[in-house]
């Protein structure tokens, strides 16, 4: 059985939220949510906000136009688009107009179930493809005009519960490689200790030291799919301390470009800027042979020095209190930036060679566990998928 497909718009009232200028942004106050935190809760539930507006200016805004109430859904609008989050009973925040679109229902659905259904691959594709000539956006009226199959209210209960258990197996897999992560860390500094502090005694210099040269990437770069060469992504360097590329560029770059930007095995890359502080300078190793370039976004360190290990120095670049560091030494305006002279100067220990491999053979066996767990997520969730295809073509 197939069930009826409905507009968004028939079901729910799909709104924005009323202009709040940059000049109102506060360091504290009534969170003041963008996509990009829409979409940090859509995938964990919780987010570390930055951003924020007086009481005042909260409570006048919600008197007038309304704030987000319990039971509301809201979408993700510009950058990554179709990402959702239900707001919860105590959440009290506002978000960027255009942004972020607010659902709030007409009639009685089952809000679990929509936001699945907005999920699904048919849906996505409509989002995704959406956008006009205004790239990267998904506008209210195309909110509107989107359309979910909608089974009776018991059944979309039902669908939402085993949706829920298979995507609940799901998370809980991806909490064990983040565990792994958090694991590696507490081995460096117990081998280690704190490298800022430096409790062990070990022999410190700056990474200008161990550095042969610093360079900025290439500008020209866009970062589209499809052909072209391989070109690193902001992305791989937040997520793990050694990557390898996995996404194209159709940039068409001279002989002599690639040569200049290309990366070599054991290159450190470094986050050049981020709207927020906290995600500027982000460092990771390139932990591949295959030819890869790198954007005007990243600054790329190479190491001269047969006495330090790129991926220990990672690794030790990535725990909390050489996070810290690094942010102090960034330049804080509209965007945060961290230059090459402000890297030079952050200061690293560096025990013996012998002690530095003898971490990455604990490395080495967390990340055979991560590949292991991903290949485990991976079929999770394909499975997912097809479990949620079934669900919404009434095959359940």
């Amino acid at each position: 059985m197939s069930w009826p497909m409905v507009k968004l718009g028939d079901i729910f009232e799909i709104t924005s939220s009323k202009r709040v200028h940059q000049k109102d942004w506060r360091e504290e106050g009534i969170p003041f949510y963008r996509a990009r935190e829409i979409a940090v809760l859509s995938r964990e539930g919780k987010v570390d906000n930055d951003l924020f507006i007086d009481e005042a200016m909260y409570v006048e805004y919600k008197a007038k136009f309304g704030a987000p109430e319990e039971g509301d859904i809201l979408v993700t609008a510009v950058g990554t688009l179709g990402l959702t989050y239900a707001v919860q009973k105590g959440d009290k925040f506002y978000f960027k107009d255009a942004s972020v679109i607010k659902l709030r229902k007409k009639i009685d659905v089952d809000i679990s179930y929509v936001q699945y259904a907005i999920a699904s691959p048919v849906v996505q594709r409509f989002i995704q493809n959406s956008s006009g000539a205004t790239v990267g956006t998904y506008t209210i009226s195309r909110a509107r005009e989107t359309e979910i199959p909608l089974p009776p209210l018991d059944e979309q209960k039902r669908i939402a519960a085993i949706l829920d258990k298979a995507d609940s197996v799901r998370r809980k897999r991806q909490q064990a490689i983040d565990l792994a992560d958090d694991f590696l860390r507490s081995v460096f500094l117990d081998m280690f200790g704190d490298p800022v502090t430096n409790p062990k005694g070990w022999e410190v210099k700056t990474l200008g030291d161990i550095a042969s040269s610093f360079q900025n990437g290439i500008g020209k770069n866009k970062e589209f799919y499809g052909k072209g060469h391989k070109v690193a992504n902001i992305g791989d360097l937040y997520e793990k301390p050694y990557f390898s590329p996995v996404k194209y560029s159709l940039l068409e770059v001279s002989d002599k470009e690639i040569e200049k930007y290309l990366l070599q095995e054991g290159d450190l890359l470094f986050v050049r800027s981020s709207v927020k502080r906290d995600g500027v300078a982000f460092c990771s190793a390139y932990d591949s042979s295959e030819p890869c370039l790198f954007s005007s976004f990243m600054i790329k360190m190479s190491v001269n020095s047969p006495d330090v290990d790129s991926k220990f120095l990672s690794i030790q670049l990535r725990t909390n209190s050489q996070r810290r560091k690094l942010i102090d030494a960034s330049n804080t305006a509209t965007i945060t930036n961290i230059n090459q002279e402000g890297l030079s100067k952050i200061k690293v220990v560096l025990p013996p060679i012998e002690k530095q491999l003898q971490f990455l053979k604990v490395v080495k066996k967390i990340n055979e566990f991560d590949c292991l767990a991903l290949g485990s997520t991976n079929k999770l969730q394909e499975n997912f998928h097809s479990l949620s295809q079934k669900a919404f073509a009434g095959e359940l």
